[in-house]
């Protein structure tokens, strides 16, 4: 029996087909994901004719997993989280005295 939230993609990325079972609401994500790499791949390709595939390939990766790392920190919500916390028991506080 298939999974009906499973699918069945295939991602061209390079050029090259990438076959994947994937949930399906996550489809759009990993084909916008595929765009990205190939439009990364291009850039470099532009602005380093001269570095061999390895290379290119190479610094894609690292400019989008600098980007991921930089946003996960960006995304951090637990400081708001502690100070909500922390102002939730001063209300309670404040409104018990009362």
């Amino acid at each position: 029996m298939i999974d009906e939230k499973m699918m069945k993609i295939n991602l061209l990325i390079d050029c090259q087909p990438y076959p994947l079972n994937i949930r399906r609401e996550d489809e759009l994500l990993y084909r916008d994901a595929a765009k990205l790499i190939d439009k990364t791949l291009n850039k470099y390709r532009e602005w380093m004719p001269n570095f061999d595939a390895n290379k290119h390939w190479a610094m894609a990766a690292l400019e989008l997993a600098f980007n991921n790392i930089s946003m996960k920190d960006k995304n951090d919500t637990k400081p708001y989280l502690e100070k909500l916390e922390e102002l939730t028991k001063e209300l309670d506080s404040y409104i018990s005295k009362k």
